[in-house]
């Protein structure tokens, strides 16, 4: 439960190098803007004043808008929004993210929604930290960006379940075998890249790299 007076969230207890972090959600029923559901991966050095890394699935508001956002080196932007075609307040839905040296994918209940390509020979950053797995519910303080908060509609409550990891713990120097396939397969095949592209097709609203001069900024829109 979360108040004006901030937020709640939880993480895992240790960093992972590459992995896929699965998490199921089920969204507060009262709708209103202005009130954030993230999970995301995130390096320890936000607080300690240096570049971190950053992958994240955010709900804003309470109405199926999914936004999601890649920071690498500390550097982000790389937005991009889905409105979701079911309401998540109803069920629980699951969401996970891929991390590995290759790429980095996006699902909904199964379904790839993003990747995002390993090209740091062309120039492009991409995320190589070790990363805390994290989930949590707070309130945005930027109007513009999430919305104002409809207070009269307090408390809003987020319901989370089988939290779930596999991958490799920092620092454990994994090696590719059956047990890890789910994190270590190096590309989508046919049938999730069909599934990927009707669901960006249907339900994509913002993509980072239509907005005016990011074919410029980022190498990857080019």
């Amino acid at each position: 439960m979360v108040n004006d007076a901030g937020g709640a969230g939880f993480k895992s207890k240790i960093q992972y190098e590459s992995g896929l972090f699965t998490l199921r959600i089920k969204m507060p029923a009262k709708k209103t803007n202005g009130v954030i559901t993230a999970f995301y991966l995130i390096s320890d050095d936000q607080d300690a004043g240096v570049n971190h890394d950053e992958i994240d699935f955010e709900f804003i508001g309470t109405e199926g808008r999914l936004q999601t956002n890649i920071f690498a080196n500390d550097r982000g932007g790389r937005e991009q929004v889905f409105q979701l075609s079911f309401d998540p307040s109803e069920d629980f839905h699951t969401y996970q993210i891929l991390y590995t040296p290759q790429r980095i994918v996006f699902f909904v209940d199964n379904i790839p929604i993003r990747s995002f390509k390993n090209n740091t020979m062309r120039g492009i950053n991409f995320p190589t930290k070790s990363l805390w797995a994290e989930a949590s519910l707070w309130i945005s303080d930027s109007v513009v960006w999430a919305g104002a908060v409809d207070w009269g509609y307090a408390p809003f409550i987020v319901s989370f379940q089988d939290f779930n990891i596999s991958g490799c713990p920092a620092g454990s120097n994994c090696l590719p075998s059956p047990d890890f396939s789910p994190w270590t397969r190096p590309k989508l095949g046919p049938k999730q890249l069909k599934l990927m592209s009707n669901f960006r097709k249907k339900h994509l609203t913002f993509d980072y790299c239509r907005s005016k001069g990011n074919k410029h900024r980022y190498p990857e829109c080019a």
